[in-house]
């Protein structure tokens, strides 16, 4: 479906009147409570292979007169479980559309951050309601990674019920590196996909088949990570978070910035 089509049927969904989606050129942008919302790509590249395999997204916000807003300013202003749902929805929904615009040259996987109160608000079905926007835009919960913090499951059964709400729906996992045992334990329950590390010096030294995912500013970064055997990177040397997706189709290898 043309991404016009889609803005349009998304938009007549919703009814809570507080938001709406936009074409912006050839990608989609949003309005919500006063603030314009759009998308920003980050790339994750394979070190073994010197290939992108997946983009970061992250919200772009500002207000009306151009001032930028931090996306946790902007979830902050939701002061309600159905407003957190909501506007957790939106941005997801944006970051979909924005990439599914790009597909003919940008492949791979989409990962998003999952925002903490959206994990306590929705009481069951985790998942469901996002699945059903993806299958809209021609794609399914195996192209999404999902990313949280451990720290932020606590000891509450409810956000762990969640997370494995999302895995049996087919949805990948992304835990930022554990820093206590009782993250450890999450570790072990979940089985995510990717770790995200502190650092790029060392690997977590956690067992089970979870890929490691670290931050790579500087060709100093890319050699201590390698010698770490770290299977993942994102960060500056690769390309600063921006609008536009870096090529996944190309036969030669990622470009490194300078």
């Amino acid at each position: 479906m043309p991404l016009g089509d889609l803005i349009r049927y998304f938009n007549t969904a919703d009814s809570s009147g507080d938001s709406s989606l936009y074409p912006a050129g050839e990608r989609a942008a949003a309005w919500h409570r006063g603030l314009r919302l759009g998308s920003l790509f980050e790339p994750i590249v394979d070190l073994a292979q010197e290939r992108i395999v997946g983009h970061r997204a992250t919200l772009a916000a500002r207000q009306e007169d151009g001032t930028p807003v931090s996306a946790e300013a902007a979830y902050a202003a939701c002061e309600s479980a159905a407003a957190i749902i909501h506007f957790d929805r939106l941005c997801r929904t944006l970051h979909a559309l924005n990439f599914l615009a790009q597909r003919r040259y940008a492949g791979g996987y989409l990962q998003l951050a999952i925002h903490p109160r959206h994990l306590l608000a929705v009481p069951n079905q985790h998942g469901l309601v996002y699945e059903a926007i993806l299958k809209r835009c021609g794609l399914a919960p195996e192209d999404i990674v999902l990313e949280f913090a451990a720290g932020q499951l606590g000891s509450d059964p409810h956000r762990l019920a969640a997370l494995g709400n999302y895995r049996r729906r087919g949805y990948r996992l992304a835990l930022r590196q554990p820093d206590s045992a009782t993250d450890l334990v999450a570790v072990g329950e979940l089985q995510p996909e990717i770790i995200q590390l502190a650092s790029s010096e060392s690997a977590s030294g956690l067992s089970g088949n979870a890929r490691e995912l670290a931050g790579i500013d500087t060709v100093a970064d890319l050699a201590r990570a390698r010698a770490a055997a770290i299977d993942l990177g994102r960060g500056a040397l690769f390309g600063a978070p921006q609008s536009e997706c870096r090529p996944t189709h190309s036969k030669h290898g990622v470009a490194y910035n300078s």
